[in-house]
């Protein structure tokens, strides 16, 4: 019996995934989710963020979902410090970063000047938590999701099909560079609306960027630039800081190849599931990315467990260190390539290069990240050792969490809605499953 036939592991994950939950209630203020302190606190000196308030209102809607006690409050917490409090009144559009304690008229403030730029990056996430509260029936979230939708239209996406980075604070000017940790999730994004919605539009948009990363991929040796100019042409990226707060990249990241590899399948299940054409550079862009990456990235440090960060061109290390993140986006990619491959009919022994990786990764995770349940280092060196303490993992919880979930679900619908329609531990589910999908004409 493997792993993914086995009960105890089943457990096992699950039991990672409630710690996980529990810790993560720390970090709680009255705007949203702070970052938190090594001793596991709401930390006063740093921005409270989009980003991490919207990942922290995902995955507790995700805990509503499966019915784990306490998890109904956090996420409608969540969904009311995205609303009332990251929602401009001025200008529209939700401010990126604010402070703990919100103003005398219930809103929040900004944290500085650069808090209050608009970035795709982190409404990327309000999508994705606005959508599994929807799926969760919390109060209010399918008006902030539909608000944040028609903001995509409005505001972000291109005429390409690909979407604007960062917009200044009155949303009129966009910045002239993109990024793929934008795409990536904003993908992922659509795809969760999309079933929230019943609106199979969002799948045709996460498929639209996804063959835009194919060709850029395949063009270049499946290695993916990270940085682009206003034409859509790779950059160093490395000029400047971003004012969102984000951390600058040198060279490609392991961690994006991993996360597209698992999107490209996302998206073909999702076509299935329409009962349209699923193209075959979806699979081709899946099984690619993956080998590159793991090649690439995995035990490239005298041979040691991990992921190193970013590669050069030539696929040479760059940043040796380990980040939690990575590893688990490893672990999603490493299921979902199973998963996929059974589900067009192969046979289990064929899967088992996929099942092998499996076990290293969470073996890895196991053995290196996880100092205690629910406390998980962030960042290791090129030989393991913790670069900071163990905390609540606040920004890096989603990841986490669907490492935690994904070998118990199927590669459609997503998490959210697998959840409330009864497919968790159920992976093998028929992907081709139309009972979500509305059609009709949109206005």
């Amino acid at each position: 019996m493997g792993w993914f036939d086995s009960v105890e592991h089943n457990r096992w994950l699950s039991a990672q995934m409630r710690a996980l939950l529990d810790e993560a209630r720390a970090a709680i203020v009255p705007t949203g989710f702070a970052h938190v302190t090594s001793d596991g606190g709401a930390d006063p000196d740093r921005p409270v963020e989009l980003a991490v308030t919207a990942r922290m209102t995902y995955v507790f809607s995700l805990g509503a979902l499966m019915g784990i006690p306490g998890c109904r409050g956090v996420a409608d917490h969540g969904v009311r410090s995205l609303i009332r409090c990251f929602g401009d009144p001025d200008n529209g559009g939700w401010f990126t970063a604010i402070r703990p304690v919100p103003g005398k008229d219930g809103h929040g403030i900004p944290w500085d000047e650069d808090g209050q730029c608009k970035s795709q990056f982190h409404i990327s996430f309000l999508i994705l938590a606005a959508s599994a509260a929807t799926v969760a029936d919390r109060p209010d979230a399918h008006e902030l999701l539909a608000a944040a939708l028609h903001d995509q239209e409005r505001h972000w996406l291109e005429e390409c099909g690909l979407v604007t980075d960062l917009r200044s604070p009155d949303l009129a000017v966009a910045a002239d560079r993109h990024t793929m940790d934008s795409l990536v999730h904003t993908a992922e994004a659509y795809l969760s609306a999309a079933e929230a919605t019943t609106d199979p539009v969002w799948v045709e948009r996460a498929e639209v960027i996804s063959r835009f990363v194919w060709e850029r991929a395949r063009a270049d040796e499946w290695r993916l630039p990270e940085y682009y100019d206003s034409q859509w042409r790779p950059t160093s990226g490395e000029s400047e800081p971003f004012i969102d707060g984000r951390c600058v990249y040198a060279g490609h990241v392991i961690g994006h190849s991993l996360q597209w590899s698992r999107l490209a399948l996302h998206i073909r299940a999702a076509l299935r599931s329409m009962g349209r054409p699923q193209p075959d550079y979806l699979m081709e862009m899946a099984r690619e990315l993956f080998e590159r990456a793991r090649v690439d990235g995995w035990r490239r440090s005298d041979g040691i467990p991990g992921f190193a960060l970013t590669v050069d061109d030539g696929g040479e290390v760059l940043v040796a260190e380990r980040r939690q993140w990575v590893v688990c986006e490893g672990v999603c990619t490493a299921t979902s390539l199973r998963r996929g491959l059974l589900d067009d009919g192969v046979e289990v022994g064929e899967v088992e290069h996929f099942e092998h990786c499996y076990r290293s990764w969470i073996d890895h995770i196991n053995d290196d990240f996880i100092e205690r349940p629910g406390r998980w280092y962030r960042v290791l060196d090129a030989q393991n050792h913790p670069i900071r303490p163990a905390a609540p993992i606040r920004s890096d919880i989603y990841h986490a969490i669907q490492a935690m979930l994904m070998p118990r679900v199927p590669l459609w619908p997503p998490f959210a809605s697998a959840i409330s329609r009864g497919l968790l531990d159920h992976p093998e589910q028929p992907a081709a499953d139309r009972r979500s999908w509305t059609f009709f004409h949109r206005r």
